[in-house]
């Protein structure tokens, strides 16, 4: 790996992986950041860490990483074995938690808001595609056990046709980016015989995705979550992929990242009324330019989100123009090492 110039900024993918590697608990799970109210292992952003694994090279810490995963699953076993559970935000505990103890993986907080699919569905997204090339990130009969019980969670929680607190863990509503993470999931797993899936299970999520499209749910016509139906999931068709991808650029793009959503106030808005402008989005932007082979843009928005670095810390997020405190974010961090792998090509 060699330093690129871009801009003022020097972006050094060794300097950038270093970062991310120190937010990694003895555990082996991620923290999200390294300030104490992020100090949690969020599923998600475990995920989408340990996947840059993958775009590295480093095969040994992307399975290290999926097993950790594999392990807080089998903490939450006796959840997956459930038949029923509550159509209700206030008990949204009793569902997988969205974020544990990073260190023993157990539950340590009921108030938050738990449930949330897409979490779920990317990772029996990532095992599945992992898989197809040729890196099997199971151990033991015991981990396929869980992908099985994960496709019977998702029936039984009827993915398809209730709510979850999404990508963003703050609104009980139908989420088409949920929805979409798991029909892909589900879709992959049963594809490379992973899990057994009755294709009507599939079927109920995607028509549930086409009635919400392109909106995100009913209170959101367009969401930064929105992306990932783009990349990872290729769960979109093109048109759909297009105007997703209109929509972000036309309404969320600021000038330091992109909103989460219009009319996002978390953790505030800037003093002009601007909302939380987001690093990461610039890098997923990136990342699917780049799958789709628009090179030139790709580098551009990859360029973009490099002159936000502050050193070699990637920031959450911008507000008033200044990055927000959980800086460096791991999860941006990936973000940024995946753009950087699929423009230049290791």
């Amino acid at each position: 790996m060699s330093a690129l110039p871009s801009g003022r900024q020097v972006f050094s993918p060794e300097r950038t992986l270093a970062v991310m590697e120190s937010m990694r608990r003895p555990s082996g799970a991620f923290v999200a950041a390294r300030t104490e109210d992020y100090g949690a292992f969020w599923l998600r952003d475990h995920l989408y860490i340990v996947f840059s694994y993958y775009y590295l090279g480093e095969y040994e810490k992307l399975k290290r990483g999926m097993q950790v995963a594999f392990d807080f699953f089998r903490k939450e076993r006796y959840k997956l074995e459930r038949l029923s559970f509550p159509d209700d935000p206030a008990k949204s505990y009793e569902y997988l938690n969205a974020k544990v103890n990073p260190d023993t993986l157990e539950e340590f907080t009921r108030e938050w808001g738990h449930h949330q699919l897409d979490a779920v569905g990317l990772f029996l997204y990532l095992v599945a595609d992992l898989k197809f090339k040729n890196v099997d990130v199971r151990r033991d009969e015991t981990d396929s056990d869980i992908l099985q019980l994960l496709a019977f969670y998702l029936r039984n929680v009827r993915y398809w046709e209730r709510p979850d607190f999404g990508m963003w863990e703050d609104r009980w509503e139908l989420h088409s980016s949920s929805i979409g993470a798991c029909v892909a999931g589900l879709d992959y797993g049963k594809r490379e015989r992973l899990i057994t899936v009755p294709e009507e299970l599939i079927a109920r999520g995607r028509d549930a995705l086409d009635r919400l499209l392109p909106r995100e749910s009913a209170s959101r016509d367009c969401d930064m979550a929105q992306l990932s139906l783009i990349w990872p999931y290729h769960i979109v068709k093109n048109g759909v992929a297009d105007r997703i991808l209109e929509n972000v650029r036309s309404r969320l793009v600021q000038r330091h990242g992109v909103n989460r959503y219009w009319d996002d106030v978390w953790p505030h808005r800037s003093k002009d009324g601007v909302s939380p402008e987001w690093v990461l989005g610039f890098d997923w932007l990136s990342i699917i330019h780049a799958q789709r082979h628009e090179m030139e843009e790709a580098r551009l928005w990859f360029d973009r989100s490099t002159a936000l670095m502050v050193g070699e810390n990637v920031p959450e997020l911008y507000v008033d123009g200044s990055p927000g405190e959980h800086t460096p974010l791991a999860w941006a961090h990936a973000m940024k090492l995946i753009a950087w792998a699929k423009i230049f090509g290791i």
